[in-house]
């Protein structure tokens, strides 16, 4: 992280210096009329410059890549040092050789970021790897204003070639990544990395076609306020150590303009709108300064709407384009980036050009009316920025669903050991010692049922009850599956004590099939039973299967309201039973059934810390298979969690859901940051805020701070009815348990 933002920073200042030197040299040498023609020299020469860095790119690791570049514009800087300042042919060549390279090393610098930080840290961590280069574009744009009062300007390209030596050391020191530690199978064949099977790549791929598109109108629309910028400068200054230290301080401010949006704002902002709301603040700033400028042109109005573009495309506009590019697959990402950023780039800098061309050499008209084309091309650029926004959370459950297929941990056979995924957002009390609680059991046994009915029976035996009534409330249970079959007419009577025997687990799979084959009349005493507090827990906690088979919007009304049942077992079981039915496609519920599921999720993501921990399944008679749980674990308040994702799936894409609760709960952490960015882009706000703390996407500050004492949490557990401390007696253990600690 130092290292990103000590190398951002470096090559900033880099940028920065050169850019100011090399203005400074042309504008007092040539006319301005005559930026036109090296800025499209600059496109046509930055395509085979770019085909040679994407051919080593796939072929070598980026780092090397990268300090190859460093080393190869350091030698040609100081081949060129001596004769800039003397020779015009220098001077062009110091322009192209400056504005070529600091394109490849700003790509490459940003390539081996993004392949250093997952998904979900680059998020955090580019506002503030941005905020250094900022602060290097800072300092060094202030610092040149005092440079050109003691140096001659040619003396400050040693100043460049050591910038470039430190950011040398830089990558020395930077960590290799494990993904491109070595090459071998992943280089990339000759014939796939040529420049034009690159740019088809970008071309069939929308999102990227998208991100080229964006990267092309900004430049256009950057090189139009520039020229438009530097006619005005231009006149307004006699000498070049004075051109060139306006345009350093002009540079200067602006980057602490964009330090400021950077620490202050960026991060805030792309959090909260997203990388469609943070692309669109460059357009609406150049469009409002833009209009301004056009009903009243001048040096000082200019240089606020070029101070704008500058500051804005440094900090947010910076963050979220870099960002866009994380997502992608390594290869992908090394074989197009540069191509989108320097090629495109340098291309819409020449269609630029040829527009001023055209509309000022050619036919003189003022240069104050490009704000035209500013204002059209601004629109354009907004209208994209909203596209991407979409593009980007498509991508984004691309790669959680391939990642997701690849990931290891899916494979391994049989349970594996985890650590602790809530320890971080509960509690200090230490779980393992409540295992002897354990032992206090919910669960009706067979015999205690059976006891029961002998006692019924004989009462109903001397009532002279009907013989299939009698039978059916036998104890053998051999006796009741022979009364199945000989009941002509199931009324309401039979129906009650065919759900009464769904609490014994050998007649459970028979008495449930019987129900429903009944159909609709079993339906609302099922649905009766279900909600009835009264009703035998265990018997409550079995009729959501039967309702997953039963037929008709009842049975789905039933069981939506089953998800705001006390009891968290009759919760995850009516879960389980409604995802089975939207996956045969039965009946739904005639209301509006989603806004219910979204209002028991948010029930659920609300409860207490100790209660979500501590919620468990009595036992897993007949919890069904379900496609959710891909391996089961070991961890505190996976039961919870399994069951809001189990929600989840039911109002949004499964498949990404699924992919999702796989990412948080097994230790893949690139699958994890996809997980975690899907779940930030897709779930409402308040959801997320609550769902945060329990899957550890928080700060060491916020974790700690969420941590309570363990005298507190104990009066939580047992002022709760969870399933865990349902008994007296378990509540009693708990606190002898906790007396025994606290001496």
């Amino acid at each position: 992280m130092a290292l990103a933002i000590l190398g951002a920073f470096q090559i900033m200042a880099f940028l920065v210096l050169g850019r100011a030197l090399r203005e400074s040299f042309y504008l007092i040498s040539f006319p301005v009329e005559s930026l036109p023609y090296i800025t499209a020299g600059i496109a046509v020469l930055s395509m085979p410059t770019v085909a040679a860095f994407t051919f080593l790119l796939g072929r070598n690791p980026p780092q090397k890549v990268l300090a190859l570049s460093v080393i190869t514009v350091g030698v040609g800087l100081i081949l060129l040092w001596p004769f800039t300042g003397r020779s015009h042919f220098a001077i062009i060549l110091f322009y192209i050789w400056t504005a070529l390279g600091t394109l490849l090393l700003t790509s490459g610098f940003w390539v081996v970021t993004a392949e250093t930080f997952a998904v979900r840290g680059a998020k955090r961590l580019f506002g503030l790897i941005g905020a250094g280069g900022t602060a290097g574009a800072l300092l060094m744009g202030v610092s040149l204003n005092w440079l050109t009062r003691w140096l001659e300007t040619t003396w400050l390209i040693g100043l460049l070639i050591a910038l470039l030596s430190t950011f040398f050391l830089t990558q020395l020191l930077w960590p290799k990544h494990g993904s491109y530690a070595s090459t071998g199978s992943e280089s990339t064949p000759a014939s796939e990395s040529s420049m034009r099977s690159n740019f088809d790549l970008v071309w069939r791929n929308s999102y990227l076609r998208t991100i080229a598109a964006l990267v092309f109108f900004a430049a256009v629309i950057s090189t139009l306020l520039d020229y438009q910028f530097k006619e005005l400068a231009r006149t307004g200054t006699e000498s070049q150590g004075e051109l060139a230290g306006f345009l350093g301080a002009f540079y200067g401010w602006t980057g602490g303009i964009a330090l400021i949006l950077q620490l202050l704002i960026a991060s805030r902002l792309i959090a909260r709108a997203g990388v469609a709301g943070g692309l669109a603040v460059l357009p609406i700033a150049l469009i409002l300064g833009a209009s301004i400028f056009l009903a009243a042109p001048g040096l000082l109005m200019i240089t606020l709407v070029k101070g704008a573009d500058i500051s804005f495309r440094r900090s947010i506009g910076r963050t979220v384009f870099e960002f866009l590019y994380v997502p992608l697959p390594e290869n992908l990402r090394r074989r197009t980036k540069t191509i989108i950023d320097s090629v495109v780039d340098s291309m819409a800098g020449g269609s630029g050009a040829l527009l001023i061309f055209l509309w000022v050499t050619l036919s003189h008209l003022p240069s104050r009316y490009l704000s035209l084309y500013v204002i059209g091309f601004s629109f354009l650029f907004l209208w994209l920025s909203r596209r991407m926004g979409a593009q980007y959370f498509r991508n984004i459950v691309s790669q959680l669903k391939e990642k997701d297929e690849d990931s290891p941990e899916l494979q391994k056979e049989g349970p594996s050991e985890r650590k602790d995924l809530l320890s971080a957002a509960f509690t200090h009390l230490d779980f393992g010692g409540l295992t002897m609680l354990t032992g206090f059991s919910l669960l009706e046994s067979d015999a205690a049922v059976d006891l029961q009915d002998d006692r019924k029976i004989s009462r109903q035996t001397s009532e002279a009850v009907p013989d299939t009534r009698v039978m059916l409330q036998a104890p053998d249970s051999a006796l009741v599956l022979q009364a199945l079959p000989m009941v002509e007419s199931w009324d309401e009577e039979h129906i009650k004590l065919l759900i009464r025997l769904l609490a014994r687990d050998s007649l459970y799979k028979p008495v449930a099939d019987y129900l429903v084959r009944i159909g609709a009349d079993a339906v609302p005493l099922l649905a009766e039973s279900l909600r009835s507090e009264n009703t035998d827990f265990v018997i409550r906690r079995r009729i959501p299967s039967v309702l997953t088979s039963a037929a008709g919007p009842e049975a789905d009304d039933t069981l939506l309201d089953a998800l705001s049942a006390n009891r968290f077992e009759i919760r995850y079981r009516a879960a389980i039973a409604l995802v089975r039915r939207r996956r045969v496609h039965k009946d739904q519920s005639r209301r509006p059934w989603r806004d219910r599921v979204w209002q028991a999720i948010r029930a659920e993501v609300a409860r207490d810390r100790p209660v979500w921990e501590l919620q468990k399944l009595l036992d897993g008679f007949d919890v069904p298979d379900d496609e959710l749980i891909a391996q089961h674990v070991g961890l505190r308040g996976a039961l919870s969690l399994e069951h809001t994702f189990r929600m989840l799936t039911l109002v949004l894409d499964p498949e990404p859901v699924r992919a999702a609760f796989h990412g948080i709960i097994l230790e893949d952490e690139n699958l994890k940051s996809y997980s975690l960015e899907y779940l930030d882009q897709a779930l409402p706000v308040d959801i997320r805020r609550r769902i945060w703390l329990f899957i550890g996407d928080m700060s060491e500050y916020k974790q700690k701070k969420a941590l309570r004492p363990l005298g507190e949490v104990a009066s939580d557990l047992m002022a709760t009815r969870a399933t865990l401390f349902a008994e007296a007696e378990a509540r009693d253990a708990l606190k002898k348990m906790l007396q025994k600690r606290q001496e």
